[in-house]
């Protein structure tokens, strides 16, 4: 694929990106629910937008639990995805296709907006990445929470797997390269079929620091509530792997 500007449109609309993005499993995907319901005191009343939902990682047990739940992604792929888990489950969500950039939704109309699993910094200019929080703000009512998961930059940059053998449901073989580019401050994920073969997938992304996280939900007119290190709701010590920040949209916003 060629490293593009909008590289997760071809990225995520592969069936290579089901295997390659490393979703996390089952079980604990269940423990991010528990986590999701007690952080955002979910109830069943709440309008819930998952922006870059996936596949419904989340969108479905949400809808099971009897949650009004919107799925809003830009890959068809991981939509059509989405959809056939919930018609095999027998539960209701709409699914948008959309650019979280300019999201479909009337000002002030949802409870809740949750992005989630380091779907954050996909954009290569600041401005672009910034105006993903600014529309999960114009779309929350007054008191509306917002919940950001993304990677913690320190961990991130420390762990990030430089070298790893991957293969997908399909029998293709991957190695994973990934290296940090630290003048731009973004993490480079490289797929390829063999050591220094061509690159096949490839993903960058944004990663972002807490101060500047906090300036950037500022300037989007949303007020810092919590940071947590995990779904279990722990305070953010620095060393997680996760970033958890919870804002909400002041009542006089």
């Amino acid at each position: 694929m060629t490293a593009g500007a909008s590289w997760w449109e071809d990225f995520f609309d592969h069936h290579h990106s089901l295997d390659l993005a490393r979703f996390p499993d089952a079980d604990e995907t269940e423990q991010e629910l528990a986590g999701l319901i007690n952080i955002l005191k979910l109830n069943g009343q709440q309008r819930i937008a998952d922006i870059c939902c996936g596949y419904g990682r989340h969108l479905l047990p949400l809808a099971q639990r009897g949650h009004i739940v919107f799925g809003v992604d830009i890959a068809p792929m991981m939509l059509a995805q989405a959809r056939r888990r919930l018609d095999k489950a027998g539960v209701e969500a709409v699914i948008l296709r959309a650019d979280a950039r300019r999201l479909p939704f009337a000002d002030d109309s949802l409870d809740v907006v949750i992005n989630l699993f380091n779907s954050f910094g996909y954009c290569q200019s600041e401005a672009e990445n910034q105006r993903i929080l600014t529309e999960s703000a114009r779309v929350l009512r007054p008191g509306g929470k917002f919940l950001l998961e993304t990677r913690n930059r320190p961990y991130q940059i420390m762990f990030a797997p430089y070298y790893l053998p991957m293969e997908t449901s399909d029998g293709q073989r991957f190695i994973l390269h990934c290296r940090y580019d630290r003048a731009a401050h973004r993490l480079i994920s490289e797929w390829s079929l063999s050591q220094n073969g061509p690159v096949v997938h490839r993903a960058s992304i944004r990663l972002y620091g807490i101060a500047e996280l906090d300036k950037m939900m500022a300037q989007a007119g949303l007020r810092k509530v919590a940071i947590y290190g995990d779904y279990e709701a722990t305070p953010f010590a620095g060393y997680q792997r996760q970033v958890l920040y919870l804002a909400e949209k002041p009542v006089n916003h």
